[in-house]
């Protein structure tokens, strides 16, 4: 996909855009007629970013130069002044249709922080609405489109198989199930309920006992403006130096994955993260009407309403409260001595602790025992359910669609099958191309007691500069049923292989986040005897992290129906699970979803393939 810019635009913007498909032609912004339509005719672009009407036969005649891929014009109009954007997984609506069918969009430039106008952001807004446009339309033509072959709804009793059962395809095999299919599922890992060493699990239940939903989950972790510190460089350092590199050596995919990581331009970065917002906003309806729907899956699970966001560093605060505002979480917004007056339990941290705080919509469980609700409630549903049993092939015909899965105790045969697996499932990764998207990043744990006055609300914590940038601290319950906050932090990149951790460095994530528990809660630390009563606590998960920050949602033929793959989603999956189950139940029936689009396999590579093609653009 190619795209052409011809309004102005400054010499950083310009080098960010060069090799990224973007072509930037200001010289075209008071052009003819007949030079623009040159132009377009040479040039061949999807879309054309102005902020000036475009002619009917330059229209005409860029519609002759590309009379077979889909065109469409992304306008820059005034702005609205300051804007409340709620980022949704639809996109942006058309505003018109021009002559010969072409599409337009407009996009109001952007507000900056002063009451400006910020024209990079409005810029690479206007590329995400272009590069979503040219997404949706490679969507709907490209061979990838699966219509399946089984009755396509529920009432006939369609069967389907799950593979994995993590809290992502526990919440999916509970809407199949609601909406009719025969459900049943096999996952490598024991049974979450049978209380096995956390090492025998993956991320969901061998993490900490504690998810998190809030509207900017699964964060993309690129730069999404030009002045924005590079962050792909903390893939060439270890923790002690800022760094996520927790590696014992370097795999033989680990250096394109890197790569593929550092091509992701801001503007790119940009479109990402807001459709990734636009899905979290899905998933927060959704949740919501799961809590009032089914009720008796949040029983006894410690469900905590409203979360607490501090932040450490002044100026990150005061752009979070910008950011928080506009994607419309905030509920209340408090600086540094108020925030220790409303939550007593803070009321004895360090001095820089936080500059300040933000309350915004959100809730947190202890996700073992909600997994544990899911499972006795799937079960009691007759979902047959088969753990310690790894598939170790996928069953194909020769058209290549699957016709079932092989197992220790023999093929498993279905309509249709949903594979959600996590990272370093070795067997499925040599059999769906798509999974080599997927590395691993871990997270450490720690707990401690929820101390006298007691925390009431789970925290964000962010500290800028630190090894534990980003902590969540969830409130909740131990085996005992004693109130406890579990700690989760840190970033360790281990490469394509969960295993491959070198443990003097995951040592310095786990006092990283020792550091931070000592710093908000130094009454329970000194309690619990520091740093070396916390080690008994300690552990650690492994995230499924691709290198463009999205998730991956695949969807091809099986004999008699779909093979589904959702995979990826790093720090997000309890958060978008509900919306991940909405878009698996969709493709079963035939039927799009914009997921099928934002998490397609090859978005990210059709990008690239433009930027190979294109190669310098011309200033």
């Amino acid at each position: 996909m190619r795209f052409l810019v011809t309004v102005p635009v400054s010499p950083s913007v310009a080098e960010s855009l060069a090799g990224s498909g973007v072509r930037c032609r200001p010289d075209l912004h008071g052009a003819d007629d007949s030079t623009l339509a040159g132009a377009l005719s040479e040039i061949c672009p999807q879309a054309i970013v102005t902020d000036r009407p475009i002619g009917r036969e330059v229209l005409r005649l860029w519609r002759e130069a590309m009379p077979e891929k889909p065109v469409a014009v992304v306008r820059l109009t005034e702005s609205h002044g300051t804007l409340r954007r709620l980022p949704t997984m639809y996109g942006r609506p058309t505003s018109a249709v021009l002559p010969f069918g072409i599409p337009m969009y407009t996009v109001p430039r952007q507000p900056d922080a002063g009451g400006g106008v910020d024209e990079d952001a409005s810029l690479f807004e206007a590329l995400a609405v272009a590069e979503r446009f040219a997404q949706d339309r490679e969507q709907l033509t490209g061979p990838t489109r699966v219509m399946t072959r089984s009755s396509g709804t529920a009432s006939g009793r369609a069967s389907v198989l799950m593979v994995g059962g993590g809290v992502v395809n526990l919440v999916t095999a509970r809407l199949l199930h609601a909406e009719g299919y025969d459900v049943a599922m096999v996952d490598a890992a024991p049974d979450p309920r049978a209380g096995r060493p956390w090492t025998a699990y993956g991320a969901s239940r061998g993490g900490g006992n504690a998810r998190m939903f809030t509207y900017t989950e699964m964060d993309d972790y690129h730069a999404k403006s030009v002045g924005e510190l590079d962050c792909t460089t903390v893939f060439d350092r270890p923790p002690s130096r800022l760094g996520w590199d927790v590696r014992r050596h370097e795999g033989e995919e680990d250096r394109q994955w890197v790569q593929d990581f550092r091509r992701v331009r801001p503007w790119l970065a940009r479109a990402y993260n807001g459709d990734i917002l636009g899905l979290n906003r899905r998933g927060g309806e959704l949740w919501q009407t799961w809590l009032q729907t089914r009720p008796h899956l949040f029983d006894d699970v410690d469900l905590r309403h409203d979360i607490l966001r501090l932040y450490q560093d002044g100026s990150q605060l005061k752009a979070a409260r910008h950011r928080q505002n506009a994607v419309g979480a905030t509920v209340a917004s408090y600086g540094s001595a108020e925030v220790r007056e409303r939550f007593p339990a803070l009321a004895h941290a360090a001095t820089d602790a936080f500059a300040g705080g933000i309350v915004v919509e959100g809730f947190t469980v202890n996700v073992h025992d909600f997994m544990a609700r899911l499972l006795d409630d799937l079960e009691a549903g007759g979902v047959r359910m088969r753990f310690d049993l790894p598939v170790e092939e996928i069953m194909r015909d020769e058209t290549s669609a699957v016709t079932g899965v092989l197992t220790a105790d023999g093929p498993l045969i279905y309509d249709h099958y949903v594979v959600s697996p996590g990272v370093g499932n070795d067997a499925l990764r040599r059999q769906i191309p798509s999974l080599h998207q997927v590395h691993g990043v871990l997270g450490c744990w720690a707990t401690v007691p929820n101390g006298t006055p007691a925390l009431e609300h789970s925290l964000k914590v962010a500290r800028r500069g630190h090894v534990a940038e980003d902590a969540n601290i969830t409130v909740g319950r131990d085996e005992s049923g004693e109130s406890v906050l579990m700690i989760g932090s840190g970033y360790g990149w281990t490469g394509s292989d969960p295993r491959n951790i070198d443990e003097r460095k995951l040592q310095d994530v786990h006092a990283a986040v020792a550091d931070t528990v000592e710093l908000l809660f130094p009454e329970a630390y000194e309690r619990i005897g520091g740093r070396d009563g916390l080690r008994g606590s300690q552990k650690h998960c492994v995230r499924p992290w691709t290198a463009s920050n999205l998730g991956i949602f695949e969807t091809s033929a099986a004999g008699n129906g779909a093979f589904v793959v959702t995979a990826g989603h790093n720090t997000g999956g309890f958060a978008q699970a509900p919306v991940i189950a909405e878009a698996v139940a969709h493709a079963l029936r035939g039927v799009d979803h914009p997921m099928h689009t934002l998490y397609h396999p090859l978005r990210t590579r059709r990008v690239f393939n433009a930027m190979a093609g294109l190669g310098k653009v011309s200033h």
